[in-house]
C-alpha cells in the first residue's frame, strides 16, 4: 500500500512508481486519519496523498485565509487527481481552477459547490443549521462536533458503529484548533464556487450519497442544469462518507475515473 501522509510543514514528496496518484482532501473539522480505511481497502492500486487543512489534526493553525490554504496545498502536492470530501470539495475547485495542468482530475465526494440555501439554490442546509453550530462551537466544541458526526452519517445502515468508528478516527488524527473550526464554518455559510464548478475544463465526477443529511442526493438534478459536463453518481444507502461505507463502490468509481479511456 502506497499512502503519504503530507502535513503542513512537510516537504511535497513524490510517489514511487506509476500507479495513479490521489490527493485526497478532508472535511469540516476531520484530518487526514479519515481516510485510513479508504487507503487500506485500495492497497498499492492508488497511491493515496492525505493533507491536512489549517488547524485541523497534526497541523498548526496558522490562521490562513482561503485562498492562501489554497496556494499552500497547490505547493505541497504533486500532480494528481484532487479528490475532495465535503468542505474539502471547496478547496478541490480552487486548486483544480488555479492549476488545472497539475490537476487534471477533480473529483468531489458529498460535496456541494455551495453548502447553504440561496433563493436560487434550496438543495443544500439551511444557514440556521451553520449558524447553529457556530454557537456551540463557542460553548463546548467538542460536543459540537460529536453532533456534527451524527449529522454526517444519519440514514445509513450501522450508524451507530460508524459514529464511534469515525470519532474514533477523528480522535487518533488529533483534535481541529478551535479557530480553524470557526474559519471553516464561515467557508461554508459564504462561499458559493457554482460558476468555478461549471468553468472548469478538467473531467468532475461527483459523488453522492443516497441518504446524505449534509449534501442532499437532489442537488444531481441542479448540477446538470449548471454545469452539465460534471458525472454525477448517486451511491445507494450511502450517507455522507461513502468512501467508508461502500468502499469497493467508491474504488470502482475511481478506477473508472482515472482511466482516460474511460474518463473522456
Amino acid at each position: 500500500m502506497t499512502v503519504l501522509q503530507v502535513m503542513s510543514n512537510t516537504p511535497d514528496p513524490r510517489p514511487p512508481g506509476v500507479v495513479p496518484v490521489l490527493s485526497l482532501l478532508h472535511g469540516w473539522g476531520m484530518n487526514r486519519s479519515i481516510f485510513d480505511p479508504f487507503c487500506e481497502f485500495v492497497g498499492d492500486e492508488f497511491a493515496t496523498i492525505c493533507s491536512e487543512l489549517d488547524g485541523h489534526g497534526q497541523a498548526s493553525y496558522r490562521g490562513l485565509g482561503f485562498d492562501a490554504q489554497v496556494d499552500a496545498l497547490a505547493s505541497r502536492l504533486p500532480p494528481s487527481t484532487l479528490v475532495g470530501w465535503s468542505m474539502g470539495g471547496l478547496y478541490a475547485i480552487e486548486l483544480a481552477r488555479r492549476y488545472p495542468q497539475k490537476f487534471p482530475r477533480l473529483v468531489l465526494v458529498a460535496s456541494n459547490p455551495c453548502f447553504v440555501q440561496r433563493d436560487d439554490w434550496p438543495h443544500a442546509v439551511a444557514r440556521e443549521v451553520f449558524e447553529d453550530f457556530s454557537r456551540g462551537l463557542i460553548a463546548d466544541w467538542r460536543a459540537t462536533m460529536r453532533r456534527f458526526i451524527g449529522l454526517q452519517l444519519k440514514g445509513a445502515s450501522d450508524a451507530r458503529q460508524l459514529i464511534r468508528r469515525v470519532s474514533g478516527l477523528l480522535e487518533q488524527g488529533g483534535a481541529p484548533h478551535p479557530g480553524a473550526l470557526q474559519d471553516g464554518l464561515r467557508l461554508l455559510l459564504t462561499h458559493d464556487a457554482r460558476a468555478k464548478l461549471a468553468a472548469l475544463e478538467q473531467p468532475v465526477m461527483l459523488v453522492l450519497g443516497e441518504r446524505d443529511a449534509l449534501v442532499p442526493s437532489s442537488i444531481a438534478e441542479q448540477i446538470g442544469a449548471f454545469a452539465p459536463a460534471v458525472r454525477v453518481e448517486c451511491v445507494t444507502r450511502s450517507a455522507h462518507a461513502p468512501f467508508i461505507t461502500h468502499s469497493r463502490l467508491f474504488t470502482d468509481l475511481l478506477r473508472g475515473f482515472t482511466q482516460p479511456s474511460k474518463a473522456g
